[in-house]
This record gives structure tokens, C-alpha cells and sequence, in this order.
């Protein structure tokens, strides 16, 4: 089977990768369609702990086998795949955050392939970038009649972005709501809170942005200037669009969160979404949410799969959530390291890679 490794120096795709059997309660997925997130890019180092690695982790496809145990699906069935594996038994998981897992997080890779007879390390439960993948039945999810490319996008993009704003930043119709980085995340950050009725600014540094910022929803769209200082950025933020509800920090950028923090009116919800860099340190401003303020950070924005995602999957079916139009572009396997390269330089959404071409 073919899959795109990382190996610590370069991302290329072999013909020659093996994928180990299924085991009860298990699923052979097919993928045709994955993603690609600014996540998966950040994994692009040479210092991971397991390499080589398949990345990817937004995941659609079919179901090519089914483990002993599995009930309630049927080979051919077309499948979105969830990153979170709980045990159901911790103490996070009894306390209903699952999202929380003591035992299996996510993060902690299996070792599913091999290449040359040498294991080859899983990432988030998932590896998209292979074109069979063996995952858990609970973390599948029906798709049906959903075109394969926008379901890829609800494991994350969609699911991680729309929750941000409706299940951590609680978004409600009226809410002036700010989202900082207007990327695969950020889209359904925006999407999710105007369509809960809140009026949405969008703050980027490339003006290319606004065009998109605006068809998702943002009613307003504000030119971010690295350069700036924090606090005169939230400042001018606040004083032209203010009073702000909440902001949905997407970018990860250590500048654009210390303007998160700051420009909330008391009271406010500042939800951090973007990965920033390994070490990176934020200044919290005490004086400001010692008088009222939350700032909060989940896995996934917050997403229940069991919960979340049969309904942002009929939401998207329906209309009522626009995935068609992150899609920028579809690339082969084989040219994988092109679409991440157009992702890195923002000149598209969301990038897919199509594993039928």
C-alpha cells in the first residue's frame, strides 16, 4: 500500500508500506480523501520522538474490513474518521471530557506500519496520508451521500473550528465575536459563530484573507500587523468594534494571542485554538481577568464526536455549514509536499489530498 512518511529530513511516499491485521473491535478503513492541517505541517521536524511517522488526521474513505465484534456496519460503508480514542473508564472519562483521556490522549503513537520490515509510528490515531488505515469502530462516523472531500474535513478542520466558537467560546446570537487567523480552523470558527447569529470580525495579516473572512460569515474584516504592539492592537480592536464577547484565537502566533487576551471587554471568553510553536510563552494580563474573564484551551474545540459530529454532519449536508468552499485544491499522493507548500504560504483553505488519483 502507498503512504507519505515523514522521516525526520523529508516527507516521501512509498508504494512499499504494510499495515498490520485488524484486531476485535477494529475497522480497515479505505481512504480516498485527507486533509491536510497546519497540525500535520507542525509535525515536520526532526525531532520527534517516532520516525519514521504517517501524519495526517482527517480521514474519509470506506470501510474495507470489519474485526470481530463490530456491529451496526458494512463493508463499503463511506466514513469520516474522529482523532479521540477513549478508554471510557478514567476518571476523565467518567467525567464526561473524554477529550481528557488519561489513558489514550491521542498523542501517544501505535505502531501500525512497517516499511522494510521497521515499524513505522502512527499520528493522532489516525495517518490519512496512508491509503488503508486500522482504526477503533467508535471512531467512525457515516457520511453518506456527503461528497468524500468535505467529510474528510469534519475529524477536524470543521468540527475543531464550528466547536470553538459554539462549545468553548459559547457563542451567542448578538456576541460580537473576534477569530484571529483565517485558515482551515478559523472558517468554521467564523462560520460557527454567525451562524449562532454573532457578528463576527476577522483579524489576519494577509489582506488576501478578507475575501474568504467575509463568505464564511465575518461581517468586518481587520488587518493585523505583526509589527504592532499588543496592547495598542487589542486597543484599536476593542475601540472600533467593541465591546467584544469572544475570540477565537486561531493562528497560534504568540502576538496575535497576547492581542487575544487584551482585547475582550470584562467578561469576556478568549479560546485559544492555534498550535504555536514548541516553548512559546503568552502574557496574561492579571488585571484584566482577575475583574472577569475566561481563557480556555480543549482538544478538538471541545468536540464530543458521539455528540458533535452526526450533527455538523447533517448540518453539512444541508446547507447549514458551507465545507465545499474551504476546499482550495485536490493534489495526488505523489505531490503531497506541493500542497503543503501552497498551505504554508496561505494561498489556499484547506488543501486535500485525493488518494485515488
Amino acid at each position: 500500500m502507498r503512504a507519505a512518511l515523514w522521516d525526520g529530513q523529508s516527507l516521501f511516499v512509498s508504494d512499499a508500506v504494510t499495515l498490520r491485521p485488524i484486531g476485535p473491535g477494529e475497522v480497515r478503513v479505505r481512504v480516498l480523501r485527507s486533509g491536510i492541517c497546519h497540525s500535520d505541517i507542525a509535525m515536520l521536524t526532526p525531532h520527534l520522538p517516532n520516525l519514521p511517522v504517517v501524519l495526517g488526521h482527517e480521514a474519509a474513505g470506506e470501510i474495507a474490513e470489519l474485526g470481530p465484534g463490530v456491529e451496526g456496519w458494512s463493508v463499503g460503508d463511506h466514513v469520516c474518521v474522529g482523532t479521540q480514542t477513549p478508554c471510557g473508564e478514567c476518571r476523565e472519562c467518567q467525567r464526561g471530557e473524554p477529550h481528557n483521556c488519561d489513558i489514550n490522549w491521542g498523542m501517544a503513537p501505535g505502531f501500525p506500519f512497517t516499511l522494510d520490515g521497521k515499524p513505522v509510528a502512527s499520528f493522532a490515531n489516525v495517518s490519512s496520508f496512508a491509503s488503508e488505515i486500522v482504526v477503533k469502530a467508535s471512531q467512525l462516523f457515516a457520511i453518506d451521500d456527503l461528497p468524500l472531500d468535505q467529510g474528510a474535513l469534519i475529524g477536524c478542520a470543521v468540527s475543531t473550528g464550528v466547536c470553538a466558537s459554539r462549545v468553548l467560546g459559547r457563542v451567542r446570537a448578538g456576541d460580537t465575536v473576534a477569530v484571529f487567523g483565517v485558515g482551515g480552523i478559523g472558517v468554521n470558527a467564523i462560520q460557527g459563530a454567525a451562524r449562532n447569529g454573532a457578528n463576527v470580525i476577522a483579524v489576519d495579516a494577509n489582506p488576501a484573507k478578507e475575501a474568504t473572512a467575509r463568505q464564511f460569515g465575518a461581517t468586518a474584516f481587520v488587518l493585523a500587523d505583526p509589527a504592532q504592539d499588543s496592547d495598542a492592537a487589542a486597543a484599536a480592536l476593542a475601540a472600533e468594534h467593541g465591546p467584544i464577547d469572544v475570540v477565537v484565537e486561531c493562528s497560534g502566533a504568540v502576538g496575535a494571542i497576547n492581542t487575544a487576551l487584551r482585547c475582550t471587554k470584562r467578561g469576556g471568553r478568549v479560546v485559544l485554538i492555534g498550535m504555536s510553536r514548541p516553548g512559546a510563552e503568552a502574557a496574561l494580563p492579571l488585571g484584566s481577568f482577575v475583574m472577569g474573564g475566561e481563557v480556555i484551551a480543549t482538544m478538538n474545540g471541545g468536540a464530543l464526536p458521539q455528540r458533535d459530529y452526526p450533527e455538523l454532519i447533517a448540518q453539512a449536508r444541508d446547507g447549514r455549514l458551507n465545507i465545499a468552499d474551504q476546499i482550495s485544491g485536490i493534489w495526488p499522493l505523489d505531490r503531497i509536499n506541493e500542497a503543503i507548500a501552497a498551505l504554508k504560504a496561505g494561498e489556499v483553505t484547506r488543501a486535500v489530498i485525493d488518494h485515488e488519483l
